[in-house]
């Protein structure tokens, strides 16, 4: 109906311009105007006798309406569109053929998106446009036609294979890019960066989606997290998180080689399409252990390759140090320190106030380690991975010292833990200390007497269930009730307020209600824990002499503690599942972690079957003391890498790492149809998405691109049948008013 009315469709005016080509001289048209207007003013004051002031109105602004319409009539009311030259421009069409694209039914995505683009350009309504072919993977190739091509690309870069085609034809009239794919993307998906640099090239790209966004059948072990290294003999919790699109049941198993080290039933849900999962995983003796998680399949999966993947831990040969300042004599400390005693990773130096300049001093290495107290330099305190400070005064430590330990957690990037006391915490001044600003909370001033010899029971946290350090049974339920179980501490501290990046894992049952009892936060490379009570000694003391709970918790909090704690030389592979390319990045510290970057780095890498190469580093220019580098492995496997520092060609340091690289795994996980990311790339660009079965309007966005060459084209309006009904239907109802009210 509305193209009926005005000639042309809603898109022909949304993308023209409304100009009046009608060379009348202005005079004339004014003139006649002015000459209508008399005239009808004339007429309406001989009928002034028998019709009222109201109808007269009426009357004229009828005929007014109609002389508006006659006049923009004369002024020729003209569409002006923007449309490609014929044969003077070119269209990119991209297929998709990485190996996601070869999933389908009765048909794969690969052959539906390759006739679909091919429709898609070969019409009478498109104009004489110059095709070029690509397949998009890793990277874009230009080919002569799409009879060879087939879905074989191992890994998927929209952003990269768009940027490759847009710059190839920076110099030539590019119309538009016209892209068929699933939208998997391996490369981690388009970043805002890259959409606005695709998006600078002002050429539209128009996307066709395929694929199924749901697949019920099958089930992908999407992801799998576990820290990087841990102590031998520890347990470590990994976050596996499974995607579906239906119910179901399914069992996580985890490998280590060949032995079987977990078995977790896990229930899918049906309103979900992603369930995440908390395995606890033993690792044995130090050295790089290959951990494999895989979940059950079932015979309808049209991809089983998805249901595992694995991940290299390196459980660290070393010993880990702690140093623990106490200020007074008291059970905490006595039972802290023999709760540790039998761990051999764990290395407990105390240095225990018994008068004013006067220490004990306990787990020492050597009679000269601590003999003056407090470390008073930043290279004997940076020796330690965690510090624990506990009933004592801020003021019983030089500004200096202070500084020191803001700074072993901020650049060193070890632990820091505070207990509460008499005289910790708040009563201790340290919230107006040169270390407050470290410190989770803001601890209330030493006017307020913060600390309270009460009994208080303990609860754990939905995040305090989460962390690993704070585990006594692997299921969450009995993990909780274990904690609840838990006798009472024998004090507390309050804490004041938390700042915005704390997090509460332990809450105190009080008499005035909760109150965090053990929180923590990130600064700078470490990270500062509050644990607000002296009182943990009576759970060994209420507990049957069986019950490690005791032990286990302090364990596994000092654990916790030094398990994050960087080393001053390190060395880290990354590259995601399927990646080509590894990344390397080497950091140098002196004894007191400053940064070394008066070195030459190389890499030395190695595979199991023996094959090795080396790898010079390169400095990297926006952080001192680190080094950067990119190597393709050209096997799969266990690849190790160790970097070398030297000086003036004497070697100073060494950095080892190893990491599990499974080239040509990408396309088998994320398979699923991603609309939403081509979406964002035709909005970005200008372009529009489109689904399969719908393709008609995308011939006439290529006739009409803004980019290209492109020329006017001039469409008249003013004939359009819209202004003849609109001066009958005026006419009419000036004539109609008029016999009505008998004016004529």
């Amino acid at each position: 109906m509305f193209e009926f009315l005005f000639k042309y469709s809603r898109e022909d005016y949304a993308r023209s311009e409304l100009v009046f080509a009608g060379d009348w001289p202005q005079w004339l048209i004014y003139g006649l105007v002015v000459l209508f207007v008399v005239a009808a003013l004339a007429g309406l004051y001989r009928h002034r006798g028998n019709s009222s002031a109201a109808q007269l109105a009426t009357i004229g602004f009828l005929q007014v309406l109609m002389v508006a319409v006659i006049v923009i009539m004369l002024l020729q009311p003209t569409l002006t569109t923007e449309r490609l030259r014929d044969g003077e421009n070119t269209v990119a069409l991209v297929l998709d053929n990485s190996e996601s694209m070869a999933h389908g039914a009765a048909e794969s995505r690969f052959v539906v998106a390759r006739r679909n683009l091919e429709a898609a350009v070969v019409t009478d309504d498109t104009p004489n446009l110059t095709l070029r072919r690509y397949e998009l993977g890793e990277s874009s190739v230009a080919v002569e036609s799409y009879l060879d091509t087939v879905p074989d690309s191992a890994a998927t870069s929209v952003a990269e294979s768009l940027l490759r085609i847009l710059d190839e034809a920076r110099f030539s009239p590019l119309a538009a890019v016209v892209l068929s794919s699933d939208g998997a993307d391996t490369s981690g998906g388009l970043t805002a960066d890259e959409l606005d640099e695709i998006a600078a090239f002002g050429v539209p790209v128009h996307t066709i989606g395929v694929g199924r966004s749901a697949m019920p059948e099958d089930i992908e072990l999407s992801d799998v997290t576990v820290p990087d290294r841990a102590l031998p003999g520890s347990t470590i919790s990994a976050r596996v998180t499974v995607q579906h699109d239906a119910a179901s049941s399914t069992r996580i198993k985890v490998y280590d080689g060949d032995d079987l080290l977990q078995l977790v039933p896990l229930e899918l849900a049906g309103d979900v399409s992603s369930t995440t999962a908390w395995v606890d995983v033993e690792v044995g003796e130090a050295g790089p252990h290959e951990l494999r998680f895989s979940v059950d399949g079932n015979a309808e999966e049209p991809e089983l390759r998805n249901n595992t993947r694995a991940t290299l831990v390196d459980v660290a040969n070393q010993e880990y140090r702690i140093l623990y300042f106490e200020g007074e004599p008291r059970w905490e400390y006595k039972f802290l320190r023999r709760a540790v005693a039998g761990d051999e990773d764990l290395g407990i130096a105390t240095l225990l106030r018994v008068s004013p300049n006067k220490f004990y001093r306990q787990g020492i290495d050597s009679a000269e380690q601590l003999q003056d107290g407090f470390p008073a330099t930043r290279d004997e305190l940076f020796t330690y991975d965690a510090l624990i400070v506990g009933s004592v005064e801020a003021a019983s430590l030089s500004e200096e010292q202070q500084i020191m330990i803001r700074d072993f957690v901020s650049e060193r990037g070890g632990s820091l833990l505070m207990l509460a006391g008499p005289s910790g915490l708040g009563n201790g001044g340290w919230g107006q200390s040169a270390i407050a600003g470290v410190l989770p909370a803001r601890l209330p001033a030493t006017t307020t007497d913060s600390f309270h010899r009460k009994k208080a029971g303990v609860t754990l946290t939905p995040q305090g269930a989460d962390s690993q350090m704070l585990r006594f049974a692997a299921a969450g339920d009995e993990n909780r009730d274990a904690w609840r179980e838990l006798p009472q501490v024998a004090d507390y501290q309050l804490v004041g307020s938390l700042k915005p990046a704390a997090v509460t894992l332990i809450n105190a049952e009080t008499d005035v209600g909760q109150v965090p009892l053990l929180i923590t936060q990130p600064f700078g490379r470490g990270h500062t824990y509050i644990l607000a009570t002296g009182g943990t000694w009576r759970w060994q003391m209420s507990l049957p002499v069986e019950d490690l709970k005791h032990e286990t918790f302090w364990r596994q909090l000092l654990r916790g503690l030094v398990a994050s704690a960087p080393e001053n030389v390190s060395l880290v592979a990354t590259g995601n599942p399927g990646d080509t390319d590894l990344t390397l990045r080497a950091e140098f510290r002196d004894d007191a972690f400053n940064p070394v970057d008066d070195v030459a780095v190389t890499v030395v890498v190695s595979h199991d079957t023996g094959e090795s190469f080396t790898v010079a580093m390169q400095p990297d220019s926006n952080e001192a003391g680190v080094f950067l580098g990119q190597i393709t492995p050209p096997q799969s496997g266990t690849w190790y890498f160790e970097a070398l520092a030297e000086r003036d060609g004497e070697p100073i340091a060494v950095g080892r790492t190893s990491i599990l690289h499974e080239a040509g795994q990408a396309e088998h996980f994320g398979f699923r149809s991603n609309s939403g990311l081509l979406q964002r790339l035709s909005e970005a660009t200008g372009g529009q998405y489109f689904d399969t079965d719908d393709l008609s309007a995308l011939p006439d966005l290529l006739r009409y691109s803004s980019s290209g060459i492109t020329e006017t084209e001039y469409r008249s309006v003013w004939d359009a049948p819209a202004f003849f009904f609109l001066l009958l239907l005026l006419k009419a109802g000036e004539w109609l008013l008029r016999r009505r009210w008998r004016s004529i």
